[in-house]
């Protein structure tokens, strides 16, 4: 029987942190699932399926034994390149949901600035409003034509300019950034700030 994957499914997925779809040649994904899992830029992938006299006897094995045999499927399958979780989260099916903050892993916003890191935590399909922490490490960068935000200094210092105007940002300050406005954020040092942005044309 054919496994039907739908937008529902994808974000589903995209909430729990997935990237990577696996996918064999029994799975049928809705045209919206694909532009959905494109607009996530998550990964669809072939698995592999071993034979089942491999798999038999899989009673008594350690979680260890089932994380190694999982990795060996995956690299006879030539799928050594999948992407991690970006996180660690506990979801429940009314909408809460928990980040392991110390497990987040940041990726640069651009190939030519890798001092400026953010990862997206919280999408504007989960909430009204999309989150992120966002790391700068002795750098800085433009926003330019922003969302309206609000942005918690979670430790560090920064300055931020914004029509001339300079303004510095300690550990425990709230930052509110008005809509379609051009702000610099800048530190000599190190900081993380959770970033949580409303949705476009809100």
């Amino acid at each position: 029987m054919k496994k039907l994957i739908c937008a529902k499914d994808i974000e589903a997925l995209h909430s729990d942190g997935n990237q990577v779809i696996l996918i064999d040649d029994q799975t049928i994904i809705t045209p919206s699932a694909k532009d959905l899992a494109d607009e996530y830029h998550m990964k669809i992938k072939k698995s592999f399926c071993e034979k089942q006299n491999n798999l038999s006897n899989v009673e008594g094995l350690s979680k260890e034994d089932l994380v190694n045999l999982l990795k060996k499927l995956l690299n006879e399958a030539s799928l050594t390149g999948f992407e991690e979780s970006p996180f660690e989260c506990q979801t429940h099916i009314s909408g809460l949901k928990i980040i392991r903050g110390s497990t987040v892993k940041l990726s640069p916003i651009s190939d030519e600035n890798d001092r400026v890191r953010y990862q997206e935590i919280v999408t504007s399909e989960e909430s009204n409003m999309n989150f992120g922490l966002l790391e700068i490490d002795d750098s800085s960068f433009y926003e330019e034509d922003t969302a309206e935000s609000v942005n918690h200094v979670v430790n560090g210092e920064l300055t931020l300019t914004i029509d001339n105007a300079l303004f510095t940002a300690t550990k425990g300050d709230i930052i509110v950034v008005p809509k379609h406005s051009t702000v610099h954020w800048s530190t000599p040092s190190k900081v993380t700030i959770l970033c949580g942005k409303s949705k476009q044309g809100g």
